[in-house]
C-alpha cells in the first residue's frame, strides 16, 4: 500500500464532511472548507426588513454511513484566517471558531439526495442581515464580505460513521428569510451561496493501533498484512507487484491470449449503508510509487483498451497509449462485491514487448472522456474504502499454443 504525496484537494467541487471509525485505517476525519459568494445585483432586504429567520444549507448528493437509524450531527465554523488563492492538499487545515454558527441533527437515508437546514446563531444572522439591509460597505464587494466572513469548515463527527458528500451551488450557503413589512405574508429569500467559491477537503487521521499504522512516509510501498484496501481521501491506494506476470510471460512461447483478467475481492468488512469506489484506474508506477507520466505533457499511463496500446514518437520511441475515451478500469460488481477489470489486449502488448513492464496504483477515478483530464477525481470527494484479502486478488490468463 501506498500513502500518495501531495494530493491535491483544491476546487473538487464536492464538499466531503464527517469521518469514521475502522479497525483496519483508525480514526479519519474529514472537514470541508470553502468561501461563500453574493450577488451585487440581487435584490436586497428593505432597510426596515423583518429577519424571520436564518439557515445554513447543506445540498447532499450522497453518504456513506454506518446506522442510519440514528440521527448524525454537522456542524458550520467560522473561519479565522481566509482561504488563498494556492494549492491546498487534503493534510491542509484553516483554523476556525471553536464554536458553530450553524449546527443541526438529522435522520439521512441511503442514497440521500437531499437539502439539509442548520439554524444558525442568533447573533450572527442579526449582524449580518442587518449589515445587508443597511448597504453596509461589507456587501459592496466580495473582498470586503470575506474580510468580514473569510468562509465556514464544514464538520461532522468520527464516532457518528458517516461522511456526507454535499454540492457547492446555490442551495449550499446561508439563507435569510426576511419580509419586507410586517403585512408582507410570504417571505423573501436573500442566499449567499457557495457557488464559485475557492474550496478544499481536508482530513485528519490517527492509525494508531492498527495494520496500516506502520505506514508513515509518502510514496512508499507498506505491507501491512494480509489485508489490503484503500481510502479515498486519506489518499491510501494498493500497489499491485506484477513481477509474477512478467515472469510468466517470460516462460511462454508461441502463444495467442484468448482472455485475461484482473479480479478483487469479495471486499472485506462491507456494511450494506458505506459504500467502496466504484471504478479504479490501474496506473503505471515503478520503485519510485509514483504514477508514470508522458514526459511531453504529463499524461498519465494506466492500461487501456483495445489492441491499440502503444503509439511511436516523433523519434522513433515506441511509448504506451493513452486516449481519452480508452482509460480500461477495474469495475465494482455490487452483486459479487469484487473488483473485475479485462485485460486481455495489455497482457498481449506486455508479451510482445510493445507495453513497459511496470507495477500499477490502483486509483479511486471514474474514466470522463469529456473532462480535462479525462476523469472524475473520486480519491478527493469522498472517504469510501474499501478491504481485500490479498489471496482474492488474482489474475487470470487463457491462452493457446501456436503449432
Amino acid at each position: 500500500m501506498v500513502d500518495i504525496d501531495s494530493l491535491n484537494t483544491t476546487n473538487p467541487y464536492v464538499f466531503t464532511a464527517g469521518g469514521d471509525i475502522s479497525d483496519y485505517f483508525g480514526t479519519t476525519e474529514a472537514t470541508a472548507y470553502s468561501r461563500l459568494n453574493f450577488s451585487t445585483s440581487a435584490i436586497v432586504p428593505d432597510e426596515d426588513a423583518l429577519l424571520d429567520s436564518a439557515r445554513f444549507s447543506v445540498d447532499v448528493t450522497s453518504l456513506t454511513a454506518e446506522d442510519l437509524d440514528d440521527a448524525k450531527t454537522f456542524s458550520a465554523h467560522m473561519l479565522t484566517e481566509q482561504i488563498l488563492d494556492t494549492t491546498y492538499y487534503n493534510f491542509d487545515h484553516i483554523p476556525y471558531q471553536e464554536s458553530p454558527f450553524a449546527t443541526g441533527s438529522f435522520m439521512l437515508k441511503e442514497n440521500s439526495d437531499t437539502v439539509l437546514l442548520m439554524n444558525m446563531d442568533e447573533a450572527l444572522a442579526n449582524d449580518m442581515f442587518t449589515k445587508l439591509k443597511s448597504d453596509d460597505p461589507v456587501f459592496h464587494d466580495i473582498f470586503s464580505f470575506r474580510n468580514y466572513f473569510p468562509g465556514f469548515a464544514l464538520k461532522g463527527a468520527p464516532e457518528q460513521q458517516t461522511t456526507i458528500n454535499v454540492r457547492p451551488g446555490v442551495s449550499t450557503g446561508i439563507k435569510f428569510y426576511y419580509r419586507n413589512s410586517s403585512e408582507d405574508t410570504v417571505s423573501s429569500i436573500y442566499t449567499i451561496y457557495s457557488s464559485n467559491s475557492r474550496h478544499f477537503n481536508g482530513m485528519v487521521n490517527d492509525a494508531t493501533g492498527t495494520p496500516t499504522e506502520i505506514i508513515k512516509e509518502k510514496n512508499t510501498a507498506y505491507d501491512p498484512g494480509q489485508i489490503k484496501g484503500s481510502k479515498s481521501l486519506r489518499g491510501l491506494v494498493v500497489k499491485l507487484d506484477m513481477e509474477p506476470l512478467s515472469n510468466f510471460l517470460d516462460t511462454v512461447q508461441q502463444v495467442v491470449f484468448n482472455y485475461a483478467e484482473i479480479s478483487l475481492g469479495p471486499v472485506e468488512n462491507f456494511p450494506e449503508s458505506k459504500y467502496v469506489p466504484s471504478y479504479m484506474i490501474a496506473y503505471f508506477t515503478d520503485d519510485t510509487n509514483k504514477i508514470l507520466t508522458r514526459e511531453s505533457d504529463g499524461a498519465l499511463y494506466s492500461i487501456q483498451s483495445g489492441s491499440f496500446q502503444v503509439v511511436t514518437d516523433e523519434d522513433g520511441n515506441v511509448l504506451p497509449y493513452i486516449g481519452t475515451t480508452t482509460t480500461n478500469p477495474l469495475i465494482f460488481n455490487s452483486e459479487k462485491f469484487t473488483y473485475f477489470q479485462i485485460i486481455t489486449d495489455y497482457v498481449d502488448g506486455l508479451y510482445r514487448n510493445d507495453v513497459m513492464r511496470t507495477d500499477l496504483l490502483l486509483y479511486p477515478r471514474t474514466p470522463n472522456s469529456s473532462a480535462s483530464p479525462p476523469y472524475s477525481n473520486d480519491i478527493i470527494r469522498s472517504m469510501r474504502e474499501y478491504e481485500v484479502n490479498q489471496n482474492s486478488i488474482k489474475l487470470k490468463i487463457y491462452y493457446s499454443k501456436l503449432n
